[in-house]
């Protein structure tokens, strides 16, 4: 029971972080599950949660339809690298890909350091930057459970705004986690009895949205940021030590 409410927290979290910045849940929520639990069950926890959250962050200010006739180069790509990532961590799951895990976070926190610009790629050759990003953000959701600082390249390159960021990284996320779901129940990871102890999360997801969703209007979103990127760093360091010290 106290396993629960551990987990649960967790989900509120990330819940509330989703809520407030409008994209966040798989990468808070996969971290912190990865440190008790082994990677596989941590994207598999996050599953259900991560559709709920993001369709209702897509449901707010899109539509599936408008987001799939202007980016559909971009979703089906991420779709084919979904696939590829999440039968590697079904197939050939290693503790190693938490180091995938957090090298995709430290670049999210790095990208400015790092200077990382595509504008004229992007813009001289929209098309394959699409293509290539998509892919890349798929096989890494599918085998670390988080695309999203691949995707914010593109996005930022591609000068979109907040809103109709949030609305293609949330058709893309949606994407990911629904074929994750057939795949870890193709390979047998998705049973009857994982669903009945994921749903509660789903519930918790939600509310936990709809209270960052009340917040965001209210908080000091620099400061809010730092205490992000705070947690950040310390998780994924954490995750590079968990892999060779635990």
């Amino acid at each position: 029971m106290n396993f629960f409410w551990y987990e649960a927290l967790i989900v509120l979290f990330a819940g509330i972080v989703h809520g407030t910045l409008g994209f966040g849940f798989p990468m808070m929520a996969t971290p912190l599950f990865a440190l008790f639990l082994d990677l596989k069950k941590a994207v598999l926890f996050t599953l259900f949660p991560t559709i709920a959250v993001n369709f209702l962050s897509l449901k707010r200010d899109n539509s599936f339809g408008a987001i799939w006739s202007e980016y559909r180069v971009l979703i089906a790509s991420v779709i084919v690298g979904s696939i590829l990532g999440t039968n590697l961590l079904v197939l050939y799951y290693t503790p190693y890909y938490k180091l995938v895990l957090a090298s995709v976070i430290l670049l999210y926190l790095n990208k400015e350091r790092l200077k990382i610009s595509l504008t004229r790629s992007v813009a001289t050759h929209p098309l394959y930057m699409s293509i290539l990003f998509g892919f890349l953000s798929g096989i890494v959701g599918g085998i670390a459970n988080i695309m999203i600082p691949v995707l914010i390249i593109l996005i930022l390159e591609l000068n979109l705004d907040k809103k109709r960021a949030i609305g293609v990284m949330s058709f893309c996320f949606i994407t990911n986690k629904i074929l994750q779901v057939f795949i870890f129940t193709y390979h047998g990871n998705l049973t009857f009895e994982n669903v009945a102890v994921i749903t509660p999360y789903v519930l918790i997801a939600i509310s936990g949205f709809f209270i960052g969703s009340r917040i965001q209007d209210h908080i000091d979103e620099v400061l809010y940021k730092k205490i992000l990127n705070v947690v950040l760093w310390v998780l994924s360091l954490y995750l590079i030590y968990s892999t060779f010290y635990m």
